[in-house]
């Protein structure tokens, strides 16, 4: 047990940069979401104008 060495923060630096990309794939996940989502709503939107203007 003493012969480690905790002063060079390669052990903590390692979780860290996980975190990191964890941190960023989760971001990236989260604004595919909403643009799947709003992408939906003006999909939908354009489609009921073009069924009401073909039906009227």
């Amino acid at each position: 047990m003493g012969d480690q060495d905790w002063d060079d923060g390669t052990d903590h630096n390692a979780p860290q940069g996980c975190a990191w990309i964890m941190t960023v794939v989760a971001l990236v996940c989260a604004l595919g979401v909403i643009a799947l989502g709003s992408g939906a709503v003006f999909g939908l939107k354009v489609f009921l104008d073009l069924v009401e203007a073909l039906s009227g």
